[in-house]
């Protein structure tokens, strides 16, 4: 008898636990779908910063934002400077189609994303990203991509050439460094280096209107 009741409050329990899981996963799910599709990019707050979280830092949908190259566009690039930054943005994302990097999303940051005119009194100098991403070979034909195109994977290069601090995370890799380089690249993306100042940062797609934007920055060249 004891057994049979004992079993019983295990699986009530167990009823209970899941409904609150499937309602938490609900609430979860809807607030990522509803950040996703607004892609809305966040004021910034008194310190000049996008926000790390709306709200609560303990709700889901806080940084990075999921946005995409229009609304980026639309809120920080607002100056001849940043538009040579944004410009450079699209060529080196264009650059990395073309040798099959197409499947993935790049974290953008950096002064870029912050009111650098006002807190740092001068424009930004370039942006700040990493890509996560897929390649188009594996194995041992790595080594030979990377060499063959190593000026797109070359830090120094990509800031001279495209105005683009970038970096490169293979999304192929064991998962377990994969979580590494995430933690460490979030980790240091998530504050700025000179007062710690905790901050949020945005995610958009590899895979985007790039061609629109850039015919839209181009017919408002042409106009101005």
């Amino acid at each position: 008898m004891w057994l049979a009741d004992h079993c019983t409050s295990l699986e009530n329990d167990y009823k209970i636990i899941k409904n609150v899981i499937s309602e938490q996963a609900l609430e979860d799910s809807l607030s990522d779908k509803f950040l996703t599709e607004t892609k809305l990019i966040p004021a910034f707050n008194a310190s000049g910063v996008i926000p790390p979280y709306v709200a609560s830092p303990t709700n889901r949908g806080g940084s990075p934002y999921g946005t995409d190259l229009p609304e980026i566009a639309s809120v920080l690039v607002n100056t001849d400077e940043r538009k040579e930054i944004f410009v450079g943005l699209l060529e080196y994302r264009k650059a990395l189609r073309s040798i099959g990097v197409t499947t993935g999303f790049q974290l953008i940051d950096g002064s870029f994303t912050e009111n650098c005119e006002k807190i740092r009194g001068r424009s930004p100098k370039d942006v700040d990203l990493v890509t996560f991403a897929y390649l188009p070979v594996t194995g041992p034909d790595v080594r030979t991509f990377f060499e063959k195109n190593i000026e797109l994977f070359d830090q120094d290069s990509l800031k001279e050439k495209y105005k683009c601090d970038a970096y490169f995370v293979d999304l192929a890799k064991d998962s377990r460094i994969v979580v590494d380089d995430t933690m460490y690249w979030y980790g240091l993306f998530s504050h700025q280096r000179e007062t710690n100042l905790w901050k949020g940062m945005l995610k958009v797609s590899l895979v985007d209107a790039d061609d629109n934007i850039r015919k839209t920055l181009e017919g408002e060249a042409t106009n101005g």
